[in-house]
């Protein structure tokens, strides 16, 4: 498998929710190709994106939320050659000029039937205009125009189901298969995944020091016992999502597309791994189980889906990866995933917004309490209602309920979401 391909598609790092910080960047690649500021701006979003981000903190702004500040500030002051980073040089006076733009009602939004990751974005400046198109994945432009004339066209690719190339051979392998592959990485490889292991734990660490969003992993701390490693995992994971989710200014390492992901499938692994003792290198192997395990997982749900893949899919690859640095096995792995899957299979995606933090903290204590288990010959070891202690079949049952069970859920939510806002 080309391991080196996969990481480049699946864990880099972003600033901020992901949703918002892909309308951000394309924006901000319109206003590049626009020539300027634009007088106005038109959205045409997927459920999954407007949900994802219409309530969630957007970066460098003092906790100001939402799609169309995120829309704004990107045409009016983000830079397009840093992706899903676009916002990382904002300045104050820029996110004024930008609630401005939002308060004029410059920023329209057009939620469409489109499934998975969808922006449309249309800036217009005096009679010239530039739409940019984003499918499949968050940071995927599949079109840019300028009055009308396509300069880029590009198909979306199969991102909202399989994926790139590298997905149908990890599809291809079994847990053996995965734990071998996270064993043979090379110097690089182990650089990126101890890199993205300090990204997280620092976002970790700020939200344990200051009560970001909700405060989850900063009063968790607080009252932290001492020594209680359960409790440490929960505090910090929660924590690191606080201070995402609440607009911090440091980049996450996203997994799968998405940083809560990211930091569900880091921050327990490394928490762990300090507490044992670990090298970076049995660290990097962990991390590398970890991403790998959630994005088998999301080939089957979708990148975006109506359940909480932070909980269920980065919770998985945590699990297993826990079992590893433990010196559990292959199979143990998944006894432990399967047995995350019995406590959490149910939790929804209700859109990202601060109290994601306390999803983000049950998977991160899920997923040590389930490889603890597992290593001690406890969990769920034979078939247990919908899951049995099989890769392949939980991604497969996890699959069906995303895409079958719980195909109305998302229009269900956004339609209470809008009552309530």
């Amino acid at each position: 498998m080309d391991l080196d391909a996969f990481f480049r598609g699946e864990v880099k790092p972003a600033l901020g929710c992901t949703e918002p910080g892909a309308v951000a960047y394309a924006t901000s690649t319109g206003a590049k190709h626009l020539g300027g500021k634009p007088d106005g701006i038109s959205l045409e979003l997927s459920t999954n994106i407007y949900k994802n981000g219409v309530n969630v903190g957007v970066p460098n702004t003092g906790g100001l939320k939402g799609n169309s500040l995120a829309a704004a500030l990107g045409a009016i002051a983000g830079d397009s050659t840093l992706g899903l980073q676009s916002l990382a040089h904002v300045k104050p006076e820029d996110v004024q000029e930008a609630k401005k733009f939002v308060d004029a009602g410059a920023v329209s939004t057009k939620i469409v039937g489109n499934p998975g990751v969808y922006i449309k974005a249309t800036l217009r400046r005096g009679a010239k205009n530039a739409t940019v198109t984003i499918s499949g994945r968050h940071d995927n432009i599949v079109e840019i125009s300028v009055d009308g004339k396509a300069i880029l066209s590009k198909e979306a690719g199969k991102f909202s189901s399989g994926g790139a190339d590298y997905v149908d051979e990890l599809l291809s392998n079994d847990m053996e298969g995965l734990w071998l592959i996270a064993g043979g990485l090379t110097p690089a490889q182990e650089a990126l995944m101890i890199e993205g292991a300090k990204m997280n734990a620092t976002a970790a660490e700020e939200g344990v020091e200051s009560p970001w969003g909700c405060g989850v992993g900063y009063y968790l701390h607080s009252h932290s016992p001492e020594g209680d490693l359960l409790w440490d995992v929960k505090a910090k994971t929660g924590a690191a999502a606080d201070f995402r989710m609440g607009g911090g200014p440091n980049p996450i390492m996203s997994s799968s597309g998405s940083g809560n992901h990211g930091i569900t499938a880091i921050v327990p692994v490394v928490v762990v791994a300090k507490k044992l003792g670990k090298t970076d290198r049995e660290l990097a192997e962990a991390l590398a189980l970890s991403h790998l395990v959630t994005r088998y997982i999301k080939a089957y749900t979708g990148i975006i889906t109506p359940t909480c893949g932070c909980s269920i899919a980065a919770g998985a690859g945590a699990s297993a990866a826990i079992v590893r640095l433990m010196g559990g096995t292959p199979k143990q792995a998944e006894i432990a995933i399967a047995s995350l899957i019995a406590s959490v299979m149910g939790m929804v995606c209700d859109g990202g917004k601060g109290s994601c933090a306390l999803k983000v903290s049950t998977a991160g204590g899920e997923a040590y309490t389930s490889a603890l288990l597992a290593v001690s010959g406890g969990g769920v070891t034979d078939t247990q209602g919908l899951i049995k202690p099989d890769l392949k079949n939980v991604a497969e049952t996890l699959g069906a309920l995303s895409k079958e069970g719980f195909q109305n859920l998302d229009a269900l939510i956004l339609d209470v979401m809008r009552r309530q806002n």
